[in-house]
């Protein structure tokens, strides 16, 4: 596992870089990479072993019927008054069973993703700090995982119970009032959820990570610098794990960068404008580019 995972980063990473190594590849970071990837390579079978039972965890669930009771729970705190009674003015609808297994199959393998991150925080932390990136012990990982569990928690809450019903309350009656039929898609509807639910808790989640990045050396010039970076790996995250268009793309690139923006402007204050980090920066500006370049 540990051989498989180092020629396929080896693979990637001189994909990126034509096959040619130096100081200013993917951005100047091609040597702390490949050294932070490679003190991954021993932990391969652990993070491979939790993404997998997360992701077999989550599916059966949702497979099982856990996506029915789901979607009957929160059907049930939008206002009758809206919906009819029994939700006689609302439906979900399934066009195809391959429509609902392919949310299921994406749900589960976001939060397979998630539940590694702590993981691969917690193995990488040494050779992180060995490059300069972090500073502290990586016991300091638990206390970000109770952290950002804390933000995604309320976050969740506040979306299931206040946000979500509200937004899709607003948009049934609209379309009622319009003479409509209110049949949603399986999937259209699981993403609306998903996205004003768990959605709202990664967004609570951006500014708390970036203040924790910010006491573990990551300056606050660092991350308004690379803001441009942030944005391009949000929307191919996005692009890759939403729904096939560019619209829905768009629709959590924009959020997010606002969360971004958010979490900036925090750490302008608690940094009084960047003067003083909550943590000595061990990551500060962007590289300076060669003259000419």
């Amino acid at each position: 596992m540990g051989d498989r995972a180092s020629r396929a980063t080896g693979t990637f990473l001189e994909g990126l870089t034509d096959g040619e190594r130096d100081e200013d590849d993917v951005g100047g970071y091609y040597d702390d990479l490949a050294f932070i990837a490679a003190s991954l390579r021993s932990r391969a079978f652990v993070l491979t072993g939790v993404f997998g039972v997360t992701l077999a965890s989550v599916f059966a669930f949702l497979y099982l019927g856990g996506i029915g009771t789901v979607k009957n729970n929160f059907v049930n705190r939008i206002p009758e008054e809206v919906v009819g009674e029994g939700a006689a003015n609302f439906g979900v609808i399934v066009l195809h069973p391959v429509e609902a297994l392919i949310f299921e199959v994406k749900i589960s393998t976001i939060a397979g993703a998630v539940a590694v991150l702590p993981f691969a925080a917690y193995f990488a932390w040494p050779a992180l700090r060995d490059r300069g990136f972090v500073r502290g012990r990586r016991n300091v990982v638990f206390g970000w995982v109770a952290a950002l569990l804390a933000g995604l928690l309320g976050g969740l809450a506040l979306g299931y119970n206040v946000i979500a019903p509200a937004i899709i309350s607003w948009l049934v009656a609209d379309a009622l009032q319009a003479g409509m039929v209110i049949s949603y898609r399986i999937s259209d509807f699981a993403w609306l959820v998903f996205f004003t639910t768990i959605g709202i808790g990664f967004l609570a989640d951006v500014p708390v990570l970036m203040v924790l990045l910010n006491t573990a050396g990551v300056s606050y010039r660092a991350m308004r610098s690379r803001w441009r970076e942030v944005t391009v790996a949000i929307m191919l995250v996005a692009a890759l794990f939403t729904p096939a268009d560019v619209f829905t793309m768009f629709l959590v690139t924009i959020p997010l960068m606002a969360a971004y923006g958010v979490g900036l402007l925090i750490l302008w204050v608690l940094t009084l404008g960047g003067r003083r980090d909550l943590a000595e920066p061990t990551v500060d500006l962007v590289r300076e580019s060669k003259p000419g370049s």
